[in-house]
């Protein structure tokens, strides 16, 4: 087996095993062919494919040398799209260039979670083009009590809207603004009052930005951990709290016309009270995204595997990656559950949340841990 010496060769396996991925799974022009020309650049700086997957783990954790987002998707706009898990966040998110697709193939979201070992609490507003969603929710683990609330409009935002993560969205009662580092996402409703207040320095995140069939690309940017504080009432009883437990998703591309994922997202501490944080994708952006976040870093995670049965809602899973750095169960304890079918877009999911338990390898060393959050069965046609 090839030692290993030189970080930059590290860095540079790394590199190449991602972008191998992308292509490989991407369906682009001549990819076996770039497939194969990439491991033969593994064997060129002297990496044999087996000692790269021995040495994965290590490679993750210890090169953690993730590129910077790029300034601008419009820069690409007439050329090839950087493709690759970034640092940080693109500033501008504008998506004019591509505006032919703003009702058709665009997406846009922002997903935001707080969870803790009593409360589950969801909150998003999407932009589907065609459509727009929004939905508020709220699970008490001790009592069972889950009470949601949504809404679906058709044309819901207008043809100009070209939100990013600091601009405000509002879809009826449910609104999500921004002021400095502090995003604040509120819903008023007949049962459920709610604000998720969420921290967020635009620097601990992570940004994905994917190949997607016959579509320009997706992007999607993800943070963990993030300071948040819950405050709700709830059928006239108020609840209140918070800590290092709030996450967000906003993502806006182009994935494909049809669409399946799993993905798990999980806030918990190590058995020695160490935060961390997991997103976890599969059958989708070529797990590109995939990504483990502690207090003071963030790093790239393997293809993940989700193992389960039908119904997704009372079976447990097993959640784990192929590197070696994530070994999870996940036991639910209910779920968020949707089928829309509006003849030519259709979007079917099942969101379970719950507890996750298991290792997590930090630096080299499995770390008992547990975490609570959601996992998700979905499937599109948008």
């Amino acid at each position: 087996m090839a030692e290993i010496k030189k970080p930059l060769q590290c860095a540079e396996a790394l590199l190449l095993y991602k972008t191998c991925s992308c292509f490989y799974s991407a369906n682009i022009p001549h990819a076996q062919e770039q497939y194969k020309n990439i491991f033969g650049h593994l064997s060129d700086i002297g990496i044999d494919f087996y000692t790269f997957s021995y040495f994965s783990t290590m490679l993750a954790e210890e090169i953690n040398t993730l590129p910077k987002a790029p300034a601008s998707l419009a820069l690409f706009a007439n050329k090839q799209m950087p493709l690759g898990l970034f640092t940080g966040m693109v500033n501008d998110v504008t998506t004019a260039p591509w505006q032919n697709l703003r009702r058709t193939g665009r997406k846009a979201w922002i997903y935001a979670g707080a969870f803790n070992q009593r409360y589950y609490t969801g909150f998003a507003i999407a932009d589907a083009g065609l459509v727009a969603t929004a939905f508020a929710y709220v699970f008490d683990a001790e009592t069972k009590k889950y009470v949601e609330e949504k809404v679906t409009v058709p044309f819901g935002f207008a043809s100009g809207f070209d939100p990013s993560l600091q601009t405000d969205w509002k879809l009826k009662t449910f609104s999500i603004t921004s002021k400095g580092n502090t995003m604040l996402l509120s819903y008023k409703g007949k049962r459920i009052n709610l604000e998720l207040e969420l921290e967020n320095d635009f620097t601990h995140g992570l940004t994905t930005i994917a190949p997607s069939y016959a579509r320009p690309f997706n992007h999607t940017y993800k943070d963990i951990i993030m300071p948040a504080k819950v405050t709700a009432t709830i059928d006239g009883e108020s609840i209140a709290y918070g800590g290092k437990i709030g996450s967000v998703d906003f993502s806006k591309g182009y994935p494909p016309r049809t669409t399946f994922w799993n993905w798990a997202s999980m806030v918990g501490q190590t058995a020695g009270g160490q935060a961390v944080g997991l997103n976890l994708v599969a059958h989708h952006n070529n797990s590109l995204e995939n990504s483990l976040w502690t207090e003071d870093s963030a790093i790239a995670v393997s293809q993940a595997m989700f193992e389960y049965q039908q119904p997704v809602d009372k079976n447990t899973w097993r959640i784990h990656s192929v590197d070696g750095i994530v070994d999870l169960t996940f036991t639910p304890l209910g779920k968020r559950a949707e089928n829309i079918n509006a003849f030519i877009m259709k979007s079917m999911f099942v969101q379970p949340f719950g507890v996750f338990e298991g290792t997590i390898r930090i630096n080299g060393t499995p770390q008992p841990v547990k975490g609570y959050g959601v996992v998700e069965e979905h499937f599109a046609k948008w």
